[in-house]
Parts: structure tokens; C-alpha cells; sequence
């Protein structure tokens, strides 16, 4: 007994091949499915503010100031002869005996070695006055200059002795004094100044 094969038959839900109008098969490619779209949020990365530091540019003013002092130079002068006569009037008579003894002359007038510290003590002074340009010390000291020489002139023979102090040495201090209390208080300064700006 032969068995026969029975015949294929095509399931009902079998899809027929596609055709187009023309009766050609169309080829169907399968689609593939699409994903949702997801949206991601991305922080923004937060700015960083730069700050650039610009070079800050300062100027300073610096000033200079010179001061010219010509009473100073008046009194300098007159404090450089009084030292000058008394430091020959002191190597003259010198100090091993008694000051008042021997008697020399200096520019012509006689002098002990007492009246030489005398002048050298003034015209120091002075100097020290000229040299800081003050004028209420070279006006002090002037007085001081001023008087002595009037009462040595008035009282010459009280003071023979100790110093032999002739009346026109005496005369010539006042007039020396006269002179650094004049120019201390008449005569003006010349101040300068001078400013310059830099930069750093």
C-alpha cells in the first residue's frame, strides 16, 4: 500500500506576496521599530568671571626746596674773624703762665689769652647760628656781642688789666653786633622749590 503525500496547502493566514499594480512583486523591507526620544538636560556649566587686574598707574609728586640764607653768610663771616683773632690772640700769649699776662696785639689791638677765649666763644657761636641759618640764635648771640662791647667801652680801664681791652675793640664788636642783629632781622631768604612727578 503506497501513501501518498498530501498536498500543501497554504495556511489561510499566510499574507499573499505584495504586488504593485502591474502585477510585479514588491519587495517589503521590514521597518524597524523607532525609540522614543529621550530628552536629556544638560546643566549648563556655570560661568567663571575672569578678572584681568589692570596695572594701576600712581603718580607722586616729590618736591625739593632750597633755601638761600644770606644773613647766615654775614654772620658766618663775622663769627669766623672773632674765632680767627681769638685762636691768635690764645697761640700768642699761650696758657702756661696766668691768663692775663702775656699781652699780645692781634690786628693791631692788645689781647690776653682770656680776651682770645672770649672771642673764640662768640664767633663759635655765631658759626654754629650761620650754620643752622637761625635767626633768633645769631640775634640772641648778637646782643649778647653788642653789650659786652659797650660796657667794654664804657668801663675800658675796669678791664685793662684782665683782658687789655682797648676802647676801638670794643667799639668795633658793637659794631660787628649791630651788623648780625641787623641782617638777622632785615635781611630776606630766597627759597626755591622744585616738584617732580613719577610714576610707579
Amino acid at each position: 500500500m503506497s501513501i501518498q503525500p498530501e498536498p500543501f496547502v497554504t495556511p489561510a493566514y499566510a499574507a499573499e506576496p505584495a504586488v504593485d499594480q502591474y502585477g510585479r512583486p514588491v519587495t517589503v523591507q521590514p521597518v524597524e521599530p523607532v525609540l522614543p526620544v529621550q530628552h536629556v538636560v544638560v546643566d549648563p556649566v556655570p560661568a567663571q568671571r575672569i578678572v584681568v587686574q589692570q596695572p594701576i598707574h600712581r603718580q607722586v609728586a616729590t618736591s625739593y626746596g632750597q633755601r638761600f640764607a644770606p644773613d647766615s653768610i654775614v654772620v658766618a663771616i663775622i663769627g669766623l674773624v672773632l674765632m680767627i683773632a681769638g685762636l691768635v690772640a690764645v697761640a700768642r700769649a699761650g696758657t702756661d703762665g696766668p691768663m692775663s699776662s702775656p699781652v699780645v696785639k692781634v690786628f693791631g689791638f692788645t689781647h690776653t689769652a682770656t680776651l682770645g677765649f672770649i672771642e673764640i666763644g662768640i664767633g663759635l657761636l655765631l658759626l654754629i647760628c650761620a650754620a643752622a641759618t637761625t635767626r633768633s640764635g645769631a640775634i640772641f648771640f648778637g646782643l649778647i656781642l653788642g653789650v659786652g662791647g659797650i660796657v667794654g667801652a664804657v668801663q675800658t680801664k675796669s678791664f685793662h688789666k684782665t683782658l687789655a681791652l682797648q676802647s676801638g675793640l670794643a667799639w668795633l664788636m658793637v659794631v660787628a653786633a649791630v651788623i648780625v642783629v641787623l641782617v638777622s632781622l632785615l635781611m630776606p631768604r630766597i627759597s626755591t622749590r622744585t616738584t617732580r612727578l613719577e610714576s610707579i
